[in-house]
């Protein structure tokens, strides 16, 4: 009898404690990143790239570069991605105004499945966090550079500014910084046209996509024939 009650006993205790260690992670992100180094980690962003001129339905390729100029190893870069006063809460999304709505997030670009990773890996990546708008992709050694990569599909036209902006780890007290010592930033002005992707017949007689700088010409036209896109 005794060792029942015993073995009960450490049964309820070893319980109280995992109930506690998951009470006190999820309620204070202090506790969550306790053990993550503080403080501000110099950066650069050495490039940011997302094509100006897209098209509903065709997938392209976002790419931001970040280079650890400091000293120390960076924790936990990330990225930020939302569109600036479209009320985003996602990633690649808009707030749609309408009432009513259980969801008001609408998405004008859907990540790939499988993206987005770094720059060079093999596999699938994700990068998600708790956070839908926060992309974190591990540690960076000093004088590294981590080039994040996504695989974006165009679905709503409009017009439209991406901004980035990043992080050197997922608590509050870590911070990427640039030479002025502001959080890096920046946009990626984009435009989404529903106008079809053409095509014509070359000299084989095979019918193959109109060149991308006709396709351009062709849309230029179109767009001054007919009122300007906005979301």
């Amino acid at each position: 009898m005794p060792r029942t009650i015993l073995t009960v006993g450490l049964l309820i205790a070893a319980l109280y404690a995992v109930v506690f260690a998951y009470g006190c992670g999820g309620d204070d992100d202090g506790g969550q990143f306790a053990n993550q180094p503080a403080g501000d980690f110099p950066v650069e962003v050495t490039s940011a790239s997302l094509k100006p001129r897209q098209t509903v339905a065709d997938t392209y390729e976002m790419t931001v570069a970040v280079k650890n100029t400091g000293d120390e190893t960076i924790p936990q870069i990330n990225s930020v991605i939302d569109l600036p006063d479209m009320d985003s809460t996602l990633a690649f999304a808009y707030g749609d105004k309408q009432q009513g709505l259980a969801m008001n997030q609408r998405p004008v670009w859907v990540v790939e499945e499988g993206w987005p990773k770094l720059a060079g890996t093999v596999g699938r990546g994700g990068a998600t966090t708790p956070d839908k708008r926060t992309f974190a992709f591990g540690k960076l050694k000093p004088g590294a550079t981590a080039t994040m990569t996504w695989k974006l599909v165009a679905v709503r036209p409009g017009r439209y500014l991406l901004r980035y902006t990043i992080g050197a780890g997922l608590g509050p007290d870590t911070r990427a910084v640039d030479a002025s010592g502001d959080v890096p930033s920046g946009v990626l002005p984009v435009r989404i046209s529903n106008f079809a992707r053409l095509t014509e017949v070359n000299e084989k007689g095979q019918v193959v996509p109109l060149s991308r700088d006709k396709q351009a010409q062709v849309e230029a036209q179109q767009e001054s024939a007919d009122s300007e896109l906005y979301p």
